[in-house]
């Protein structure tokens, strides 16, 4: 009983590593990663303070088409092209349709904002609805913005996972020769 909780807990522990290499990976891509629908992003200007303002991280979640509506605060990819496609969250001040192609748009203005964004998104370039801003985000978007350095990721991420993982086989590589005598 104590080998099979053992073997269990090793599995569980190599799947949780190994998350956490795709959670970096993403990051590092500057891709934020998706947790059960949920997407968790760091923000970079004071467009929606008092909300939220730079440098806090908040939570957004994937949203039903049917589900939006005005008031709703938004991630978006923009079509601003200063904002070369970056995501952009703000809060939806208007709902329309498009003359030509009678695809729904949506009029986004940020709340520390006094005028109405110049480019309208389409429900295709909505990456979720903002559910709220984390505690202490503001550490949290430090240390991530520290992972940008190749010499502080390596060393504070790299490392230590490779580390617990080969830990974790040399155990599994063990349990599996105690199993076999």
């Amino acid at each position: 009983m104590k080998r099979v909780l053992s073997f269990a807990g090793n599995i569980i522990f190599v799947a949780v590593v190994l998350y956490l290499c795709y959670f970096i990976i993403q990051a590092a891509q500057n891709q934020s990663p998706d947790v059960f629908g949920y997407r968790m992003l760091r923000v970079m200007s004071d467009s929606m303070e008092p909300v939220f303002g730079s440098g806090d991280c908040i939570i957004v979640k994937e949203l039903p088409f049917d589900e939006i509506k005005v008031g709703d605060i938004i991630t978006f990819s923009s079509a601003d092209p200063a904002l070369l496609g970056s995501l952009n969250t703000h809060r939806i001040v208007d709902i329309a349709e498009d003359r030509i192609t009678k695809e729904t748009i949506f009029y986004t203005k940020g709340d520390n904002n006094s005028w109405v964004d110049d480019y309208t998104t389409c429900y295709e370039d909505i990456v979720g609805k903002y559910t709220y801003k984390l505690p202490f985000g503001k550490k949290f978007s430090s240390f991530l913005e520290k992972l940008s350095n190749r010499e502080f990721y390596f060393v504070i991420v790299i490392i230590p996972v490779l580390l617990c993982f080969l830990s974790c086989v040399i155990q599994l590589a063990g349990d599996v020769r105690k199993k076999l005598k």
